[in-house]
């Protein structure tokens, strides 16, 4: 009687974990993947983008990446990204900044030291359409 009910609940558990996490991942579509647009990495100073991707979501479009240092010493450096949305003749659709993002020194032993950041556009661009990310780590 008691392995019955384990079994049960077992299988509730594996069907509800399941449409959760099938239904995470059918919301993001991967913009770059499905060739919507491109991504166009750029650095002005010390601190520079690792990693970026553009994702479709419920409300638009999100563009998010990690800054990494290009050096290891040093106290932690204040940075942003300036994002500008580009039609495929050229045209600027969009542009955003982040916040200041503060990018730690990296430390021996702990491992990269990476901060995220995102951005949030309410309409996607058409496709063939570019994205400019330029990371300053400067006033400018």
């Amino acid at each position: 009687m008691n392995t019955k009910r384990f079994v049960k609940r077992a299988m509730l558990l594996l069907v509800v974990t399941t449409s959760i996490i099938s239904g995470c991942t059918v919301n993001r579509i991967d913009l770059v993947e499905a060739g919507m647009l491109t991504l166009e990495p750029h650095a002005a100073g010390k601190v520079g983008i690792a990693w970026s991707s553009a994702y479709k979501d419920k409300e638009g479009f999100v563009i998010a990446g990690v800054l990494t240092r290009h050096d290891h010493v040093g106290l932690p450096i204040r940075a942003h990204v300036d994002i500008t949305v580009l039609s495929p003749d050229g045209r600027t659709l969009n542009d955003s900044r982040t916040p200041d993002i503060c990018v730690p020194a990296h430390v021996t032993g702990r491992g990269q030291s990476l901060k995220r950041f995102e951005v949030r556009f309410p309409h996607l661009p058409p496709q063939g359409s570019s994205v400019r990310m330029v990371c300053h780590s400067e006033p400018h």
